[in-house]
């Protein structure tokens, strides 16, 4: 017991740490990719406390010029390993036949679920890892 309270007050000291480094590459992604033809992730909310766990981009192959699985072959090429975000509810086979739901009544849901890419964020990510990063989406974008 005495080695499980350890454990727990051990990480339960990092969260804060992690909690700003997140928000660091959080904050530097913002900035870095303010001018390319991406839709980045809502401004956080004020008066909350936002946990910087998942930094979602969204790839519109009009604007960005490429389609989204061919930016996640890219990024894959590169050695950096990205979140892949599957269909919206209403393309599953299970609602469309439980609950009649046609995906084409859900346009948004469908578009936004065909787009997004969650791009590397965690305390583990060196500087040079963010960089990387950084450069690598900037790079396949332009």
């Amino acid at each position: 017991q005495e080695a499980d309270v350890f454990f727990i007050h051990h990480q339960l000291a990092k969260v804060e740490r992690n909690w700003s480094y997140r928000k660091r590459i959080w904050n530097t992604y913002n900035e870095q990719f303010a001018n390319l033809p991406l839709i980045l992730p809502a401004p956080v909310e004020p008066n909350t406390r936002h946990a910087y766990h998942l930094y979602t981009i969204l790839i519109d192959e009009k604007k960005a010029g490429i389609s989204r699985n061919e930016f996640l072959n890219r990024m894959n090429e590169e050695q950096i390993g990205t979140g892949v975000h599957y269909l919206s509810i209403p393309e599953h086979s299970y609602y469309q036949k439980t609950f009649g739901w046609n995906p084409d009544d859900y346009p948004n849901a469908k578009k936004i679920g065909r787009q997004t890419v969650s791009l590397p964020l965690s305390p583990k990510l060196t500087d040079n890892d963010v960089e990387y990063v950084v450069d690598t989406v900037r790079k396949i974008i332009n």
